[in-house]
């Protein structure tokens, strides 16, 4: 069985011992397979939207002999999966506005039995305002390397409580005081300073300066202070 690369790896770890799992978009199902080989889960769900990925994901289930364990679906988000034979949930490896339309095109994920396990890859601000606001808790964020590649990694319960988050806390999350968590942080600060510098000195581009300005000092702050 072919080892998880660091990123499938940190999605991995935040899988509960003895959970029955779903992994949306699994591609060729490394990580189910993988889940289940390991002792980690009992049983896995590995859903893909497109035929190809889903026949590379047999086909990796197949050379594991994995067939009774692991379940191959294919479907949209999580059409194709049953709200009472998963425990956790991992979507990793899309945008983090593609899994914010997964999740509320499944409105029975929003149940405090449920983990999920959530690895955007682009727009993690996106993504932190739609749990805010529809009653999930990152109750952990991490960041994790790979290549040169900086990756994020949210472990996601529902609690029913509904916040309103600032334009400063949706782009700065949770990230730790890591080596990977500051040079996520020095990026973030890099952007920003260049979406200032080339702002139009314009009246009604005043409320996003003043937006990414506060941004700008609550980084420098969060790099300081590590």
């Amino acid at each position: 069985m072919k080892e998880l690369g660091v990123r499938l790896s940190a999605v991995a770890a935040r899988i509960r011992h003895g959970a029955r799992v779903a992994d949306i978009g699994t591609d060729h199902a490394l990580l189910p397979v993988w889940l289940v080989q390991n002792g980690r889960c009992p049983s896995a769900v590995a859903s893909d939207i497109g035929e190809g990925p889903a026949d590379a994901a047999r086909r990796t289930v197949a050379g594991a002999g994995l067939e009774s364990a692991v379940s191959v679906r294919v479907g949209d988000g999580l059409a194709p999966v049953q709200p009472d034979e998963v425990d956790d949930i991992a979507i990793a490896g899309m945008g983090g506005e593609t899994i914010a339309e997964i999740l509320a095109a499944a409105p029975w994920v929003m149940d405090a039995r449920y983990r999920l396990v959530l690895q955007p890859m682009s727009k993690p601000e996106r993504l932190r305002v739609f749990l805010a606001e529809n009653g999930f808790l990152i109750g952990e964020e991490d960041v994790v390397a790979e290549g040169e590649r900086l990756y994020t990694v949210m472990m996601v319960t529902f609690t029913g409580v509904r916040r309103s988050l600032s334009y400063t806390a949706a782009l700065m999350g949770c990230i730790p005081h890591t080596n990977a968590g500051v040079r996520y942080m020095q990026k973030l600060e890099g952007r920003i300073a260049e979406h200032l510098a080339g702002l139009p000195l314009r009246e009604e581009y005043e409320q996003e300066r003043r937006d990414l300005t506060a941004v700008a000092q609550a980084l420098a702050e969060w790099l300081k202070s590590g």
